[in-house]
């Protein structure tokens, strides 16, 4: 509603586009209001969605799934405290 308003007298006022541009890009209200959107937008669902579902669910659920393939793949079976390696004659 205040936007419209300000919109409005800028457009009634007679400026050019570029002028208007100017005008709204070096408005403090107007950075003072994006610098506060990327503030919450980066710390919150960027962070958010980096730290607790990709790394912290996606990330690890993908590993134990590469790993199993993997172990598949070479014939590798684990248990508690040692490994066992199929189809290799010598191995620790």
């Amino acid at each position: 509603m205040i936007i419209n308003k300000l919109a409005a007298d800028l457009h009634d006022a007679g400026l050019s586009f570029w002028d208007e541009l100017l005008s709204i890009s070096l408005d403090p209200a107007h950075i003072l209001s994006e610098l506060i959107w990327q503030v919450v937008f980066d710390g919150l669902f960027v962070a958010f969605l980096y730290g607790v579902v990709y790394k912290r669910w996606l990330l690890p659920r993908l590993r134990r799934e590469i790993h199993k393939d993997l172990d598949a793949e070479h014939g590798i079976e684990h248990h508690d405290d040692h490994i066992h390696i199929t189809g290799v004659k010598d191995h620790d």
